[in-house]
C-alpha cells in the first residue's frame, strides 16, 4: 500500500476505554495511517481519546446510545480496519464481555479487517486461571462472573467466534494462556517518552538517603487481584519491627495525578497474584523506578527477559523482600531504576513499538 493510500485509509481504535487505546492509535499514525480512537465512554483515568461519545452526549444515556450507533454506521462506511478487544468493539453487547455479533457480522460482510487485542479480563477464565497454579487472579476473587469473563465454556466460545472473524489476535503476558493461535510478540503497551516535551516521564531516580523511610507506591485499581492486602500486611509487619518504610496508595486518580505519586516512590509495587505486570509497572520504570512484581513465567511473558530489571516477588517472600530493600544501601535501588528507564527506552518507547507494529503489519500484508 502506498503512503498516499495509507493516509486516506481510516483505521479505528475502539472497545474498552483503556489508556493504551489512545496511545496505540497514535503509534499507528506514525505508520502513515489515518488512525482515530473512538470510545463509547471513558473512565476517570484518561480522556485522551479522539472521540468520547458519552461526553459528546453530555451524559444523556439515550443520546449517547444514539451516537454510538451513528458512529458505528460511519465506521462501516469509512473504515478499512477496526481495532478492538476480545470482549467487544464499539457496539454494546447483550451478554457481558461478549463481542456483539452484529458488529462482527458487519465487519465480515463489508470486508473491514478486524484486529483484536487483549487486556486481561476479556480473556481470563476461571478453570484455566486456577490451573496456572497458586497464586493467581482467582485466589482471593470475590467477583466471580463479574470481574473477568470467568466462565470457561463461554470464554472459549467467545474467543473462537472472534478469532475466526478477526484478521489477527494479539496477546502477551499471562493473557497468552487463554488465546491459542494469537500473535504474542508485539508487547502493545507503549510509553510516550516525548509527552509534554519529555516532562511527563522525566526520570526521577530513587534517592540515595538511607535515613529516610523507604517509600513504596502501589496503584490498587483492583485490590483483590493485585494482592493489595498482602502488601499492606507486609508493610504493617515491618513497621511493627521498627523498619523504616511507608506505603502510599494511588487510587481513583487520573493518570496525570497518579504519575506525580509514582514520581515520589523509592520502589513501585505492582502486584503479587496475577503473574504479569501491568501498564502501571511500565510507567514506573519509565520514571526510573525499580518495580517489584510477581512474574509467573519470565521467559514467556516478558519482552527481552534477560534485560528486564523487574524485581520478582511472590506472596510468601514479600515481607522479606521489602525488608531487604528498606535496609540496604539505596544505591542498588537507584541502579535498578536506571536500568528500568533504559529498558523502557529500548523496548517500550513509541519508536520501539512502532517497529514491532510495522513488522506485524508487513507479515500480515497490511502495509
Amino acid at each position: 500500500m502506498s503512503s498516499q493510500i495509507r493516509h486516506k485509509a481510516i483505521s479505528i481504535w475502539t472497545g474498552a476505554p483503556i489508556i493504551t487505546v489512545a496511545k496505540n492509535c497514535r503509534v499507528e499514525r506514525l505508520q502513515g495511517f489515518n488512525a482515530i480512537s473512538v470510545v463509547a465512554r471513558t473512565y476517570f483515568i484518561t480522556d485522551e481519546f479522539d472521540y468520547d461519545l458519552d461526553r459528546l452526549a453530555k451524559g444523556n444515556h439515550l443520546l449517547s446510545l444514539l451516537y454510538t450507533y451513528v458512529a458505528f454506521l460511519l465506521v462501516c462506511l469509512l473504515a478499512v480496519r477496526v481495532h478492538a478487544y476480545m470482549d467487544g468493539g464499539l457496539l454494546p453487547s447483550h451478554q457481558r464481555r461478549r463481542f456483539n455479533p452484529l458488529e462482527l457480522c458487519a465487519y465480515r460482510l463489508l470486508g473491514i479487517k478486524l484486529l483484536v487485542w487483549t487486556y486481561g479480563a476479556d480473556v481470563r477464565t476461571r478453570r484455566r486461571t486456577i490451573a496456572l497454579g497458586q497464586p493467581n487472579c482467582c485466589t482471593d476473587c470475590d467477583q466471580v462472573g463479574v470481574a473477568c469473563i470467568c466462565d470457561d465454556k463461554l470464554g472459549i466460545a467467545n474467543y473462537r467466534r472472534v478469532h475466526k472473524a478477526a484478521e489477527g489476535v494479539f496477546s502477551m503476558g499471562d493473557m497468552l494462556e487463554y488465546t491459542p493461535g494469537s500473535r504474542n510478540d508485539l508487547f502493545f503497551w507503549p510509553i510516550d517518552l516525548e509527552a509534554d516535551h519529555g516532562r511527563r516521564y522525566a526520570p526521577a531516580y530513587p534517592a540515595l538517603d538511607l535515613g529516610k523511610p523507604l517509600r513504596v507506591v502501589h496503584a490498587p485499581n483492583h485490590r483483590v487481584f493485585k494482592g493489595t492486602r498482602y502488601l499492606e500486611k507486609a508493610v504493617a509487619q515491618l513497621r511493627s519491627e521498627g523498619v523504616s518504610i511507608n506505603l502510599v496508595l494511588a487510587e481513583h486518580l487520573p493518570n496525570h495525578a497518579a504519575l506525580e505519586l509514582y514520581r515520589s516512590a523509592d520502589l513501585i509495587f505492582d502486584q503479587c497474584l496475577i503473574g504479569f505486570h501491568g501498564y502501571f509497572a511500565l510507567e514506573g520504570m519509565a520514571l526510573g523506578k525499580p518495580v517489584m512484581c510477581f512474574i509467573r513465567d519470565r521467559r514467556r511473558y516478558l519482552l527481552a527477559p534477560d534485560e528486564c530489571p523487574i524485581i520478582d516477588v511472590d506472596v510468601a517472600h514479600l515481607t522479606d523482600r521489602l525488608r531487604r530493600w528498606a535496609t540496604i544501601d539505596r544505591a542498588e535501588l537507584q541502579s535498578i531504576g536506571m536500568q528500568s528507564r533504559a529498558y523502557i527506552e529500548k523496548y517500550y518507547s513509541y519508536r520501539a513499538f512502532s517497529g514491532r507494529l510495522r513488522k506485524a503489519y508487513q507479515d500480515m500484508g497490511l502495509m
